[in-house]
């Protein structure tokens, strides 16, 4: 496996990385706290950047795969969504500042359907899911408010469709990951404040594979959780440090279509990649430095 680089500004270095997609040829794409976005290929060989045009209010956050292959990235400071190819082109710009049902204030992630929807979740001056149609013009759901009763949120970050069509949220400071049907309606949430199997501190993503695992992003407790298809905790993998296999409040993560995961591991500067085993993921078989 192939390491490379370390903090700084250089092609394939990063600054801060806070966010990965995956495309359909299982290409890498990480944003960072220097405004741009780098490509790699499967074998984590830099391929390419681009520079997100305007960066004086604030860095991108939030990243995913549409439903036509493009490369989706949230601009939470300024309230609007971009999809571009992969090669870096911009052929799709949407959101309209504001706190009313079918605009964005302080998008976080952004998850799409096969159907082209998005789902988009928000936090600060509202907090709320939303489910925009696959022509922007409408919201087919909003799930909206702060606190902790159930359909309630505390920062909204990460989101994951399943392929039993259910919608995941990682509801990261009240430590605990909420489950949706695509229409809205709340179907359970698991998680709890701690440091104990089970329990998390600050999830800020949320991954679900093809057999209904889910992998949890611990910004606080610097590890990742694995769930079963039921719930069950099946490992915890990490814990605080720089080694290969240990984190520094890692903030994302994406799966590509082997099952292999990778983690935006902010504070190290770096990307790691677990190779897939049953039942979960190979806890120190390779990592990437980038």
């Amino acid at each position: 496996m192939r390491v490379l680089g370390s903090r700084g500004n250089a092609p394939g270095q990063f600054v801060k990385p806070r966010s990965i997609a995956i495309d359909r040829d299982d290409n890498i794409y990480v944003c960072d706290m220097t405004g741009r976005i780098q490509k790699f290929d499967p074998d984590g060989n830099y391929l390419l950047q681009w520079q997100m045009p305007e960066i004086k209010r604030g860095r991108p956050k939030g990243m995913a795969c549409d439903h036509e292959g493009n490369i989706v990235v949230v601009e939470p400071h300024y309230s609007r969504i971009n999809h571009f190819t992969p090669e870096g082109r911009l052929v799709s710009q949407w959101g309209v500042h504001g706190r009313e049902s079918g605009q964005l204030s302080f998008p976080r992630a952004v998850a799409v359907g096969a159907d082209g929807s998005a789902y988009v979740s928000e936090f600060q001056i509202v907090e709320r899911v939303q489910r925009f149609r696959p022509d922007r013009q409408a919201v087919l759901f909003e799930v909206r408010g702060a606190g902790h009763a159930t359909s309630q949120f505390n920062r909204a970050e990460g989101l994951s469709l399943s392929p039993a069509g259910e919608l995941f949220v990682a509801d990261s400071c009240n430590h605990r990951v909420q489950v949706f049907r695509t229409d809205g309606t709340f179907v359970r949430e698991f998680g709890q404040a701690g440091s104990e199997r089970g329990e998390f501190s600050y999830p800020y993503d949320v991954r679900v594979d093809e057999q209904g695992r889910q992998y949890i992003c611990e910004f606080g407790n610097s590890r990742l959780t694995v769930l079963d298809s039921e719930g069950e905790v099946l490992e915890l993998i990490g814990r605080p440090g720089s080694a290969p296999g240990e984190f520094n409040n890692p903030w994302s993560l994406a799966l590509d279509s082997r099952g292999n995961l990778y983690v935006a591991d902010s504070q190290n500067h770096r990307v790691q990649k677990f190779i897939r085993r049953h039942p979960a993921v190979e806890v120190q078989v390779s990592s990437l430095k980038f």
